[in-house]
């Protein structure tokens, strides 16, 4: 069995995530289902380094989003642009709680 290593920075996670490696996680706002594809996109703008812009309009453009819905991409951006501010470890730390359980994800 794989063991599971918590990546300490973003870029670390990113490493991880491109192996196909296991990446603990957590569960964001929406569908169970949607969870790869909005992980997917969090890497793709941490991976560009697009995740520490604001302008949501710009990001559309610049990253592919796939079918995301508006709420879906914001919440792939809070995940790149928290991880990059505060490292991985620490965002995850600060989001598993009853209503966002932990998880583990990784590239399909």
């Amino acid at each position: 069995m794989t063991e599971i290593v918590m990546p300490i920075t973003a870029k670390q996670a990113l490493e991880q995530w491109n192996a196909g490696k296991g990446i603990p996680a957590f569960q964001v706002e929406g569908d169970p289902e949607r969870q790869q594809e909005i992980y997917a996109v969090a890497f793709a703008m941490i991976g560009g380094d697009y995740s520490l812009t604001q302008d949501l309009a710009e990001l559309r453009r610049v990253v592919p989003a796939g079918d995301l819905t508006d709420r879906e991409f914001e919440a792939a951006h809070s995940i790149a642009y928290v991880a990059m501010k505060v490292g991985w470890s620490k965002m995850v730390s600060q989001h598993v709680h009853k209503d966002s359980p932990a998880m583990v994800i990784s590239k399909a």
